[in-house]
C-alpha cells in the first residue's frame, strides 16, 4: 500500500514528504515544521504561482503547528526568506546605455556602473515602533516626539513612492538614451542620501525615547514603593490604635471587675416562696413561713447591668432580665426575720417574683426540688410540666402576699410601676434597681443558712469578658467554662496550622515536634470534650514514647474516630530503627484497639507495619471497633498482621484496605477469607492489592457473596466471583461501586442479575448514589445498565475508554461530580450539548479528566458552561492547560488538582489575574511531585525554592504538594472528598 505524500520543489530540488491525517475530519495535511526539516528556509508555499493559505479549525484560528492542504495533483513550490533589505541593480539595458557615453566628457564617471557593482537602498519600515506609541501615552513630551516621528514616517513614505515611480521612469526611459535618464539618476541617488539621512535622525529619537521610557519607569517604580511604604505604615499604625483599643477595654474590664467583686459578693437575684402552699392560709399571712430562693444569671440576656459608662456615671444599674432566668437547684433558705425582711426587699423581691413569672410563662424552666409542698407530697420530680405548676402557683402566692403588705406600707405608686400586665420584662422592670453591696451583705442577716461551704444557693461567680460579675448555676457554670475551655483549644489548633470542624466535631492537625504533640494532646484531654474526631499527622521523626503518650492521651479524650498519618518511608531515618518483636515502634499503636470509646481507626504510611509490631493474644477481643482502615504499603508479615488485627474486631461495618495502585500489595487467602468472614461488614474499600493465584487453594471456601452498600475495589484483589456475587446480593442496598482494572489483565466483569432471580430492572440498584466503572465489562453488562442509568439519581459517575458507551445514559440533572477519560469518541461534544440543554440547571461541582491534549478545545466550552469547585486534570501539556485556564469559570472554584502534567508559570498567572475579578475565595493548586519539579524548574532562580531530598518542598502560598506517583494515586484521592462520610 503506497503512503500518501507530497511532492515539494525549491530550485531543482524536488522531495516527497509523508501525509499527515486528522484523527477527526479523515483529511490528509502536511505540517509546515515538517517541510522546514527538508527545506530550512521555507516560509510559505505555492502552487502553479498562487501562495496557499494555512489551514484553520472551526473557530476560524489558524492550526498550531501551521498546516496546509494536500494538493495530491501537483508539485508545491517552496518560498523561502530572503533579506530584510534589497539591494538596487540597474537593468542591463541601462548599464549598456550608459557605457556608449563613456567618451563623453559631460557625463559623470561615477556613473559608469557595471553588473557587478550596486546602489544600496536602505529598507522602510513604515510600520511606528510599539515603544514609541506606549511612550506617546505615557507623557506629553512623549507625545511631541511621536508627531516628529509620524512627520518623519509620512516624508519616508513620500520617499519610497518616489523612489518606486523613479524605477518604473527609469526602466521605461531605457531606449531614450537622453539627458533626462542622466538626471533621474541623480535625483534617485540625492532621494537615497536624504532617505539615509532620515533613518539616522528616527533613530536617534527613538534611542531618546527608550531612555526616556526607562526614566518614567524608574519613577513609577519609585512611585510603587512609596505607596506601598505608605501603606504599611498605615496598616502598622491601625495594628497599634487596635492593640490600644483592646488594651483599653481589658483596663475598662479589670476596673469594672474589681468594683463588682467587691459590690456583689453573694448573688443578687432572689425570690420568696412559701414553705408549703397547698395549706395556704391568706388569713393568717404573718403565720405563714416563707423560704429565699437565688436565681441563676444565665445567658448574655441576663447579664446584670449595662456595658456602657463607667463606673461612677451608674451607681444603680436597671436589671436586665428576659426569659432564661430559672431558680436555682437549692431547697432555699428560711427567713429569721420576715417582717424586716419585707420592709427592706419587699419591692425589690416582688419584682423578681414578676420577672420570674414572666419566665414561666415564656418557657418551661425546670424547678430545684425546693420544700413547696407538704410532707404528704415529697415527690416534686414527675415532671417538668408539674414543677412548672407548683412554682407558678407558689410565684402567684407571693406576688399577692406581697402586694397586700406593701400596700398596707403604703407604697402603692411603687407597685404600679412593677405592672407586668401585657408588657415585656425588661420594659416592666428596667426602673428596679440592683442591689448594692451594702445592700447584698446585709442579706445574710435575715437568713438561716446551714451552708458549711459558704456557697449561696449552690451558685458559682464567674466574669463575663466585659469584667461584670455573675452568678450561675452548676450547669452553666460548666457549659461556660467548657465553651472558653473549647475556644483557647481551637486557637491553639490554629496556631498550629490545624482546623478544627464543628459540624463534624473533628480536628485534623500536623504535628511537627514532640513538644508541639504532648502540649496538644493535654489540651485535648482537658479543653476538649466536644472533639470525637481526629486526624492526626506525625511529621517528625518520632520514637516509641511518642506514641504511648498518643495512646494514653486519646484513651483519655471523649474521641471516638481517629486517623493517624505516621509519614514513615524506607527513606526517614527511623527505617533503619532496630526491630524487635513485641517491643518494635509501632506496637503501642496498637493498643488503640484497646481503647473502649474508639469506634474508629484508621492508621496511614506505617513502613515495616508487621516487622515493628507483633500479634495481639486472641482473647483481646474489641468488640467496640466498627471501622478499621489501613493505607500504605505492606510485606508477607504485615499483611499477618492485618489479618490478626481483623479477626479481633467481629462488629466491623467498615473495613478499607489501600495502598499505592504503582506499589500494589500482595493478597493471600488468609486476609481473603479474613475478609469474607466479617459478617457485619457493609463498606469494604480494597484499593492497591493483587492476588497471584487463579485458583482457590485447597481448603478455602469461599463465600458467594455479601451484602453492601459500598464495594470499592481494584478487580484484581478479590476473587472475581465474590466481586460478581456481592454486586448481586447487594442490588437493593448497594449505595457507592467503584470499580478499577487497572493493569486490564483480568476477565470481563457480569453485572447481569441472574435471571432465575425474578428481579426487574426497575428495581435493580434503587439506592445507588455513586458509580465508578474503569472495567471490561460483558456486553449484556452493558446492554442492562445502559437501560437503568436514565431513572438512576447518580451524584457521581464515572467510566474510562471502556465504558464512556454508558455516559450517555446517565442523568446529568442530578449528578455533582464526573470523572472521565481521554476523549476519544467525541464525548466531549454530546456532554456539552447535554450540559447546555439543562438550561443552567447542571449542578456538575467536580471534575476529574485524564488526558486532555487532543481534547481541551472541547472540554473549554464544557468548563465554560460549569461553576466548579473541583478541577483535577492529568497529562496535560502547557499550551492546552493555559487555553483552559482562560476560558474556566473561577466564581466559585476552590481547587485545581494537575498530575503529570506540564504546569509552568505562565500557565499559573492566567488563574491568578481572572482571579482579581471573578473569585472572591482562595484557590489552592495542588501538584504531584514531578508536576511541581516541573513547575520550579521552569521559574526563573529564586523565586521558589525547588526540593529537596528528605524535606518537602518550600511552597508558595495556595500551593501543595500531592505525594501520588501514579494516575490510579491520583484518581484515587479524587475520590476521597466526594465519598460519603459517616460517623461511628
Amino acid at each position: 500500500m503506497t503512503t500518501p505524500h507530497q511532492q515539494f520543489r525549491h530550485g531543482d530540488i524536488i522531495e516527497s514528504l509523508a501525509m499527515r491525517k486528522d484523527r477527526i475530519t479523515g483529511e490528509h495535511y502536511s505540517q509546515v515544521i515538517d517541510i522546514q526539516e527538508t527545506f530550512t528556509d521555507a516560509v510559505r508555499f505555492k502552487v502553479n504561482g498562487v501562495i496557499l493559505n494555512f489551514l484553520e479549525d472551526d473557530s476560524g484560528q489558524r492550526y498550531e503547528p501551521r498546516r496546509i492542504a494536500h494538493h495530491p495533483n501537483d508539485v508545491i513550490d517552496v518560498v523561502v526568506a530572503t533579506s530584510a533589505s534589497a539591494p538596487f541593480v540597474p537593468s542591463s539595458s541601462l548599464i549598456n546605455n550608459t557605457s556608449t557615453h563613456s567618451g563623453n566628457p559631460n557625463y559623470p564617471s561615477q556613473l559608469l556602473l557595471t553588473d557587478t557593482e550596486e546602489i544600496p537602498v536602505v529598507a522602510l519600515n513604515l510600520q511606528p515602533p510599539s515603544t514609541s506609541t506606549a511612550l506617546a501615552q505615557s507623557s506629553n513630551k512623549g507625545s511631541h516626539r511621536t508627531i516628529s516621528i509620524a512627520r518623519s514616517m509620512a516624508a519616508l513614505s513620500s520617499i519610497a513612492s518616489n523612489i518606486s515611480d523613479l524605477q518604473l521612469q527609469l526602466e521605461r526611459s531605457v531606449d531614450d538614451q537622453s539627458a533626462h535618464h542622466q538626471q533621474l539618476l541623480e535625483q534617485l541617488i540625492q532621494i537615497v542620501a536624504q532617505q539615509n539621512e532620515m533613518v539616522a535622525q528616527q533613530n536617534e529619537m527613538l534611542r531618546a525615547q527608550a531612555e526616556s521610557k526607562e526614566r518614567e519607569e524608574k519613577m513609577l517604580a519609585e512611585l510603587e514603593a512609596a505607596k506601598e511604604r505608605d501603606q504599611e505604615l498605615h496598616r502598622m499604625q491601625q495594628q497599634t490604635i487596635d492593640r490600644l483599643i483592646v488594651a483599653q477595654q481589658r483596663v475598662d474590664a479589670i476596673l469594672v471587675q474589681n468594683y463588682e467583686l467587691h459590690e456583689y459578693p453573694i448573688p443578687r437575684l432572689f425570690v420568696i416562696l412559701p414553705d408549703s402552699y397547698e395549706s395556704w392560709d391568706p388569713r393568717n399571712l404573718l403565720k405563714e413561713r416563707f423560704r429565699l430562693f437565688f436565681l441563676c444569671e444565665c445567658g448574655n440576656d441576663c447579664e446584670q447591668g449595662t456595658s456602657q459608662g463607667t463606673i461612677a456615671d451608674t451607681p444603680v444599674r436597671p436589671i436586665r432580665a428576659r426569659n432564661r432566668i430559672h431558680l436555682a437547684k437549692h431547697e432555699g433558705y428560711e427567713l429569721s426575720r420576715p417582717t424586716g425582711f419585707f420592709d427592706r426587699y419587699g419591692l425589690y423581691v416582688l419584682g423578681m417574683l414578676r420577672i420570674l413569672k414572666h419566665c414561666l410563662a415564656v418557657a418551661t424552666v425546670t424547678a430545684p426540688a425546693v420544700a413547696l409542698v407538704d410532707n404528704g407530697i415529697k415527690d416534686v420530680m414527675d415532671g417538668v410540666k408539674s414543677i412548672s405548676e407548683s412554682t407558678m402557683k407558689a410565684v402567684d402566692m407571693s406576688i399577692n402576699f406581697l402586694e397586700q403588705e406593701l400596700d398596707e406600707c403604703g407604697v402603692s405608686d411603687a407597685l404600679a410601676g412593677t405592672k407586668s400586665d401585657g408588657k415585656d420584662a425588661d420594659d416592666i422592670f428596667k426602673s428596679l434597681a440592683a442591689l448594692e453591696g451594702a445592700d447584698l451583705r446585709r442579706l445574710d442577716t435575715f437568713l438561716r443558712n446551714n451552708d458549711q461551704d459558704k456557697i449561696l444557693g449552690n451558685l458559682y461567680r464567674t466574669t463575663t469578658e466585659e469584667g461584670h460579675v455573675k452568678w450561675v448555676c452548676f450547669e452553666h457554670y460548666q457549659e461556660k467554662y467548657r465553651a472558653t475551655a473549647l475556644v483557647s483549644f481551637v486557637q491553639a489548633v490554629e496556631a498550629a496550622n490545624g482546623t478544627y470542624n464543628p459540624h463534624f466535631r473533628k480536628v485534623t492537625i500536623i504535628l511537627n515536634s514532640s513538644t508541639t504533640a504532648k502540649d496538644f494532646f493535654k489540651r485535648l484531654t482537658r479543653q476538649a470534650p466536644a472533639v470525637d474526631n481526629l486526624d492526626v499527622t506525625l511529621a517528625w521523626d518520632f520514637v516509641s514514647a511518642d506514641l504511648v503518650n498518643l495512646v494514653d492521651m486519646v484513651a483519655k479524650s471523649n474521641v471516638r474516630s481517629i486517623a493517624i498519618d505516621l509519614q514513615d518511608s524506607p527513606f526517614s531515618s527511623s527505617a533503619f530503627a532496630a526491630f524487635r518483636p513485641g517491643k518494635g515502634r509501632y506496637h503501642s499503636l496498637l493498643g488503640l484497639l484497646a481503647n473502649k470509646n474508639l469506634h474508629r481507626l484508621q492508621l496511614c504510611n506505617l513502613h515495616q507495619f508487621g516487622a515493628r509490631t507483633s500479634n495481639l493474644p486472641s482473647s483481646v477481643v474489641a468488640s467496640w471497633i466498627q471501622s478499621f482502615g489501613f493505607h500504605g504499603q505492606v510485606n508477607d508479615e504485615g499483611r499477618d498482621r492485618l489479618t490478626n488485627i481483623l479477626s479481633l474486631c467481629p462488629n466491623l461495618v467498615d473495613l478499607r484496605l489501600t495502598g499505592s495502585l504503582s506499589k500494589r500489595n500482595e493478597m493471600d487467602p488468609g486476609l481473603h477469607l479474613q475478609i469474607f468472614a466479617s459478617k457485619k461488614l457493609q463498606r469494604l474499600h480494597v484499593m492497591g492489592w493483587y492476588r497471584d493465584w487463579t485458583e482457590t487453594p485447597e481448603g478455602c471456601i469461599w463465600r458467594k457473596g455479601m451484602p453492601l452498600r459500598e464495594l470499592v475495589c481494584t478487580t484484581g484483589a478479590l476473587d472475581h466471583n465474590f466481586v460478581g456475587g456481592s454486586i448481586r446480593q447487594s442490588y437493593e442496598c448497594l449505595e457507592v461501586l467503584v470499580l478499577i482494572d487497572h493493569n486490564g489483565n483480568y476477565a470481563r466483569l457480569d453485572l447481569m442479575p441472574l435471571a432465575s432471580s425474578g428481579i426487574s430492572d426497575g428495581h435493580y440498584f434503587p439506592r445507588l448514589t455513586h458509580l465508578d466503572l474503569r472495567v471490561q465489562l460483558t456486553d449484556g453488562s452493558m446492554e442492562f445498565l445502559s437501560s437503568i442509568l436514565p431513572r438512576l439519581d447518580l451524584v457521581y459517575f464515572g467510566c474510562d475508554s471502556r465504558t464512556y458507551a454508558l455516559l450517555r445514559h446517565v442523568n446529568l440533572a442530578s449528578l455533582k461530580s464526573l470523572s472521565l477519560d481521554e476523549d476519544r469518541y467525541n464525548t466531549f461534544r454530546l456532554l456539552k450539548e447535554a450540559i447546555q440543554g439543562l438550561g443552567g440547571g447542571c449542578q456538575i461541582e467536580s471534575l476529574n479528566v485524564y488526558g486532555i491534549d487532543y481534547c481541551y478545545k472541547d472540554l473549554s466550552e464544557i468548563l465554560k458552561e460549569l461553576r466548579l469547585k473541583r478541577l483535577s486534570l492529568s497529562r496535560a501539556c502547557a499550551s492546552a492547560m493555559i487555553y483552559l485556564f482562560r476560558r474556566l469559570n473561577l466564581s466559585s472554584l476552590q481547587i485545581v488538582s494537575l498530575y503529570g502534567s506540564e504546569y509552568l508559570p505562565e500557565a499559573g498567572n492566567v488563574p491568578a489575574q481572572k482571579r482579581k475579578n471573578e473569585s472572591a475565595e482562595s484557590l489552592m493548586v495542588q501538584l504531584d511531585v514531578r508536576t511541581w519539579k516541573n513547575y520550579t524548574d521552569a521559574s526563573y532562580e529564586g523565586a521558589i525554592k525547588t526540593q529537596t531530598l528528605g524535606a518537602s518542598p518550600a511552597l508558595p502560598l495556595s500551593y501543595c504538594v500531592q505525594n501520588s506517583w501514579d494516575w490510579g494515586d491520583h484518581h484515587f484521592l479524587f475520590l476521597q472528598p466526594i465519598l460519603p462520610r459517616y460517623s461511628y
